[in-house]
């Protein structure tokens, strides 16, 4: 049978929000099947479905929107009006996208939405991964789906962001090639009575991490960071993400529009120096986030200039 069909990406919708500069989507169901032979056969005469553990994550490059619209502590799906929806998008035989109701709409209505990973590296776009924990909100089944679906209007891809100016504790970082923030978070979903499905899903813990790395060893110094660490605050400490403008170069420093992150904790170097052949050696810087009893460790500004 020849094949007649097929579907790629198009957008997160967030509620009513649709999110675009999307690079990446993925919806598994999480199936556990048991099945063991016994009485000395060879052959599982019995087989059963005893979990299912669904989970949503996606990838945008809209790193403000998403920012805004998803947070860095979780976003409760089931505070969403519509849920998190993802639509797949049919590619049309001898065209390019069909258009009308021809493509299929991924519902989840329970759960936990937390931000993973921010990484950019010299020259790149930074993108974010987020991931939904999925959980039975009772009614619906934790996936829905729905065929002959029109896309909703409203998308937009506008937003790019690369590396800007590092400070950590009135320390200014330069030569930075790569900007790795784990944002730390842990979330379980569970369940009891044998149910198939988690009911269930709460934050355990949030300990978020940054990793810089740069091609100055003399990031590792007793004025800068000596080797026993050095501890910095949000009032001291500044990550910018600078925005590219559309058509040009970057969006104006003076230009609200740029991201600034803020992290209490330590900082320790990591790498001390590592080189390979004819390459620039490279270090790294490893930040450890701290709740300092007001601010949670990574603070957000999504509208900010840059010094």
């Amino acid at each position: 049978m020849a094949q007649s069909t097929q579907h790629g990406l198009w957008a997160v919708v967030v509620d009513s929000t649709v999110l675009g500069g999307i690079t990446a989507l993925n919806v598994r169901s999480g199936s556990q099947v048991r099945g063991e032979p016994r009485s000395n056969e060879v052959y599982n005469r019995f087989l059963s479905l005893v979990e299912q553990k669904p989970v949503m994550t996606f990838t945008t490059e809209a790193i403000a929107a998403a920012l805004d619209l998803c947070g860095v502590v979780g976003l409760d799906i089931d505070g969403l009006t519509n849920g998190l929806i993802y639509y797949a998008q049919q590619h049309d035989d001898g065209g390019t996208r069909k258009s009308g109701a021809n493509h299929r709409k991924y519902v989840l209505r329970d759960g936990i939405l937390i931000p993973q990973r921010l990484t950019v590296d010299h020259r790149g776009d930074a993108s974010l991964d987020y991931m939904a924990a999925v959980t039975y909100d009772g009614v619906n089944d934790p996936i829905t789906w729905s065929e002959n679906q029109s896309l909703p209007a409203g998308i937009a891809d506008s937003q790019r962001f690369t590396i800007g100016p590092v400070e950590l504790e009135a320390k200014t970082l330069t030569h930075i090639t790569h900007l790795e923030l784990d944002f730390g978070i842990t979330a379980t979903p569970e369940s009891a009575d044998s149910d198939i499905w988690d009911t269930i899903v709460s934050i355990e813990k949030i300990a978020p991490t940054l990793r810089l790395r740069g091609k100055d060893p003399t990031w590792l110094k007793s004025t800068t960071i000596p080797l026993t660490g050095l501890a910095i605050t949000h009032a001291n400490t500044n990550i910018y993400l600078r925005k590219r403008s559309v058509g040009g170069t970057f969006v104006a420093d003076a230009t609200a529009e740029h991201i600034k992150l803020t992290m209490e904790g330590m900082a320790t170097i990591d790498q001390v120096f590592d080189a390979r052949g004819n390459a620039t050696g490279e270090t790294d810087v490893v930040v450890n986030g701290r709740y300092d009893g007001a601010n949670t460790p990574i603070v957000v500004d999504t509208t900010s200039a840059l010094p």
